[in-house]
């Protein structure tokens, strides 16, 4: 390895620390190097743009499904983390909340806690700006506790946020809860693939969510843009010179429409991204089966059960939740509904004993379906909040009458008689056929080339233990691991102690039990196992590109959750197509129907993305989706009623989407300007560039600094902290991320010690002193440098760094002003100093030395003035932008007002014709005032827009200041070091 000098690593260190222009993927380069994650250019576009709109309140961020907008988002993030702006929120829908909490940290390593009602307060108490960890909520939780949330955010990120649109009919709380809860952040940022799904004023709803002024009214939206698209279908012959005027005020409109999108949102499409990103398939296999007639008659029984207009085991607002659940259950397997019929008639008859009957508790969901099995995120969630908003625990005394009681008691015998024949069903037809899925899955494994592998999901605990035992029994047990909510049983505990074991020394593990076992059951799966049998525990934040087969034993009813399981092996990094599995339940008309819903209308298990995201975005919420099915199932006694209502439900979802709307999302969405795809290009090659010198010059100043401290193997990506000269760092073996090593820490440039290597690196005392340099003794010499051999003359470094204030924010870019004089006079600029400070030193002089500073002063000055040319031309943009966007605010305004006159003559027009027409004069005079009074409003309209419009032109001219002084900009000069150089051979 190169050795280098204190003036080296004091250089470095000040090239690794500077402010890299907003556009340039050196802004991020200290982020990159730590994360767990390479972006793809698309995704370094698009965090950038949200990180370099300072006048923009938010930005939208809506590229197509599966390219990876939550590395986006984690990229913005990350970097508000490392600027110590730390209070941040994301607002999710509830079942993906432990998937962002597990990809901030394994991607990012950025700690994070989930809000709920019992945490609020300690957690929201905590967040502030030296908030420890970032906060998430659902959407749920956000309506429910907006007060709680009204703070001054640094970031706010939106997930799903589609579910947003309808803000702009004012009838949405949960979108206006959320246009709340941003008002005080200083950035949001929204995350949709489907930013327009039915009209036009969607869109204008998702911008107002934060920026209610981009357009300054739905008025004016709607006069600009809405109007001008219904016109347009009218024009008529365009021979017409006013159609043809109208044709082209229309397309202009429209074009402004999508720059006006372009400034606020960035968006890319797959086809974009193609080149960039390897997309597998899904192939989908379904096996049928026909239940047992004691199967099917349990499913009767518990089907009638549930169809009836009163049960004593639930009332009020828990009805619902709980018969969607038992129905899950009935069609997992006979031991979970068993157990779930057991635990409902236990705690009636307990109601029966005690004389307490207790309505609409949200508690109960809990306590009978949560007792020794899982319900999902989504079902807790409105447990607890069905709980929290106090249609909780009220407790009644049983009326006497005992007939009621009797009723009751028959009810639990009922409900005990069920789980009985439940109990007695020991084989279930399904698990017969899963053997015959698994090697028909297997076998197009084998022919894929992929690893035989596969994941098989369930609803039920109790249905996971079951498939196990079917499995052992059947002579797969080998290499078989169970997932679930707890991950605590006998041989999971094995699998974690051993992978403890393993990793003692790692930062693997991270002392949190819950998330290690996660790890070290993943880490069993990927390298020793065979069949993954998981609860949709699993189907949230763990990733499985390793795996190519999917069995959804239990096939969830919302479309969101199967995109989410599959999601877990059909991700960035898989490298074959995907094998997904599905049953077929024979006997079942419902469940027939609900296959192919999800088959065909909403191409989940097909194709290369499966989903569209026209259809996924128009499911606002998934549980509600279900709940409609569970309905569905409650209410249709007979097969024709089954048919009609899935028809009906099909049809919804079938024209979510109109051809209009399809045609004005392109136009305003889906062009992706030639610009950025030559910025894409540039990200491409610039992020692989910037990352290897990031890398390179890191490690250089962590050999120097950490001499005598650190034991160096190999190239330096590895080493042993022998002893630690800062007190967060432990000692043993540390690895860089691009020489991955097991049982050590990773060296990450956020950490304690590489703060302190950087910090000791700019501290060092350097001289004026003669320093030689060795040509053959270095690993990179560029051939201008071996031009240069045998020279010697002087050389200085400094760093100058250019400031301005927009917003609120600091924009800074720094430079290495640097150059050289040879002793015979010609100029090196700072590309010459980069590379001679690449080579090996070989001494540095003891003895003073004296050099004449002025020399270099034109040459420095020259460069200066062009670096502050560069600045000044991207600094003035975002006052440009500021600019446009108040001179698109006049045309709003002056839109809205032509809007209102428009209206308000065609009224008085109105009101003289009728006049004209009146018999009476009495009427006449009436109607005559009228048209009077609507001709005065349209006066008086016009001299407020008047005065409007000069308050706005003063308010551009004060930008048009801005942009000048900004022009003028603040520079700020550090000297690092000047020295006499000599090139040896």
């Amino acid at each position: 390895m190169t050795r280098i000098s204190h003036y080296q690593a004091k250089y470095y260190a000040h090239e690794l620390q500077r402010s890299y222009a907003n556009d340039h993927v050196g802004k991020l380069a200290g982020l990159l190097f730590d994360a767990q994650v390479e972006p793809k250019p698309h995704q370094i576009d698009a965090a950038l743009f949200a990180l370099q709109t300072p006048f923009l309140p938010g930005v939208i961020l809506a590229d197509e499904v599966g390219l990876g907008k939550t590395i986006e988002a984690g990229i913005v993030i990350s970097q508000h983390w490392a600027e110590r702006r730390r209070s941040i929120l994301i607002v999710a829908p509830s079942s993906l909340r432990q998937q962002w909490q597990q990809e901030l940290y394994e991607k990012f390593l950025i700690p994070s806690a989930i809000l709920d009602p019992k945490s609020k307060e300690s957690l929201l108490a905590a967040a502030g700006g030296r908030s420890t960890q970032v906060l998430i909520c659902s959407y749920e939780f956000a309506l429910r506790h907006e007060t709680s949330l009204l703070k001054a955010w640094d970031l706010v990120v939106a997930d799903e946020a589609h579910r947003l649109r309808n803000y702009w009919t004012g009838k949405t709380k949960a979108a206006e809860a959320v246009a709340h809860i941003v008002s005080g952040a200083h950035k949001t940022v929204l995350l949709t693939a489907t930013p327009l799904q039915n009209k036009l004023e969607e869109l204008y709803g998702l911008v107002a969510i934060f920026y209610p002024d981009y357009f300054h009214s739905l008025d004016a939206f709607r006069e600009r843009y809405v109007k001008k698209i219904d016109v347009s279908r009218h024009f008529g012959s365009l021979s017409d010179p006013r159609n043809a005027d109208r044709a082209r005020e229309w397309l202009d409109d429209s074009s402004d429409l999508a720059e006006r999108v372009a400034t606020i949102s960035k968006r890319t499409l797959r086809r974009d991204a193609d080149k960039y990103i390897h997309f597998t398939q899904r192939l989908p296999l379904t096996v049928e089966f026909t239940p047992s007639p004691d199967e099917a008659r349990l499913y009767d029984l518990v089907n009638d059960y549930l169809q009836r207009d009163e049960l004593f085991a639930f009332a009020g607002s828990q009805r619902h939740l709980s018969a969607l659940i038992i129905r899950k259950r009935l069609g997992s397997s006979t031991y979970a509904v068993a157990s779930t019929l057991e635990n409902i008639a236990n705690r009636l008859a307990d109601e029966v004993a005690t004389g307490q009957r207790h309505h609409g508790r949200g508690g109960l969901v809990a306590a009978d379906f949560a007792i020794d099995d899982e319900i999902t995120s989504e079902e807790l969630e409105e447990a607890e909040e069905l709980e929290d908003t106090g249609t909780g625990s009220r407790a009644s005394s049983m009326p006497r009458d005992e007939s009621l009681l009797e009723a009751t008691r028959a009810e639990v015998v009922e409900l005990r008689e069920y789980a009985a024949l439940a109990r007695s069903i020991t084989v279930n037809q399904k698990a017969v056929k899963l053997g015959e899925a698994l090697d028909r899955g297997f076998e197009r494994l084998r022919q894929l080339g992929a690893p035989e592998k596969a994941i098989i999901f369930t609803d039920s605990t109790k249905t996971q233990e079951y498939i196990a035992r079917s499995l052992r029994e059947a002579g797969r047990g080998e290499g078989l691991v169970l997932f679930n909510g707890s991950n605590s049983g006998p041989e999971q505990t094995a699998i974690y102690q051993a992978w403890l074991e393993k990793n003692r020394d790692s930062d693997l593990i991270t002392g949190i039990a819950a998330v290690d076992r996660r790890k070290a059951l993943v880490d069993y799966f990927r390298t020793d196992g065979t069949i993954m049998i998981a609860t949709e525990a699993a189907a949230e934040g763990i990733n499985l590109q390793f795996c190519s087969m999917l069995v959804n034993y239990d096939l969830p009813w919302n479309p969101q959750r199967v995109e989410q399981r599959i999601g877990r092996v059909h991700r960035f990094g898989q490298k074959h197509n995907v094998v997904v599995v599905n049953f077929s339940n024979k006997g079942n008309i419902a469940e027939q129907r609900i296959l192919e819903l999800l088959t065909n209308k909403f191409q989940l298990f097909s194709s290369v993305f499966g989903a569209s995201d026209e259809v996924l975005g128009a499911i606002e919420d998934g549980l509600d989706f279900e709940k409609t099915i569970s309905d569905i199932l409650t209410h249709c006694r007979t097969a024709d009623e089954l048919d009609a209502a899935f028809r009906e439900l099909e049809a919804q979802y079938a024209t979510e989407i109109s051809h209009e709307m399809a045609s004005a999302k392109a136009k305003v969405f889906d062009n992706l300007d030639p610009h950025v795809q030559d910025r894409l290009k540039a990200y491409d090659t610039q992020s692989g560039e910037v990352l290897n010198k990031f890398e390179r010059l890191l490690l250089a100043v962590t050999r120097h600094e950490l001499h005598g401290h650190a034991t160096f193997e190999g190239d330096g990506r590895i080493f042993v902290l022998n002893q630690s000269p800062v007190k967060d760092a432990p000692t043993g073996r540390y690895f860089f991320k691009s020489q991955p090593l097991e049982n050590a820490h990773q060296y990450r440039y956020a950490s304690p010690l590489a703060r302190h290597v950087i910090d000791t690196a700019k501290a060092h005392d350097t001289p004026a002193r003669e320093v030689k340099f060795s040509l053959w003794q270095s690993e990179r010499v560029s051939s201008a440098i071996r031009a240069l051999e045998g020279t010697s003359g002087e050389l200085t470094a400094n760093v100058v760094t250019f400031r301005m204030k927009a917003r609120d924010e600091d924009i800074s870019e720094s430079y290495m002003l640097a150059g050289a004089l040879t002793d015979d006079g010609r100029w090196l600029d700072e590309e010459y100093v980069a590379d001679i400070l690449d080579l090996a030193c070989i001494e540095v002089g003891e003895q003073p030395v004296s050099i004449e500073a002025a020399r270099f002063t034109p040459y420095l000055d020259a460069r200066r003035a062009e670096l502050e040319k560069e600045v000044q031309g991207r600094n003035s943009r975002y006052y440009d932008q500021q600019e446009e966007l108040l001179y698109r605010n006049q045309q709003d305004r002056k839109a809205e007002h032509e809007g209102r006159i428009r209206e308000y003559r065609a009224k008085e027009k109105e009101a003289r014709k009728l006049a004209r027409q009146a018999d009476d004069p009495m009427e006449q005079l009436r109607l005559k005032k009228e048209a009077r009074k609507w001709e005065q409003r349209a006066e008086e309209a016009d001299e407020d827009f008047r005065d409007t419009r000069k308050k706005l032109r003063a308010e551009a001219d004060k930008y048009l200041e801005l942009i000048e002084q900004s022009l003028q900009g603040i520079q700020e000069n550090e000297h690092l070091f000047t020295i006499r150089w000599q090139l040896s051979k």
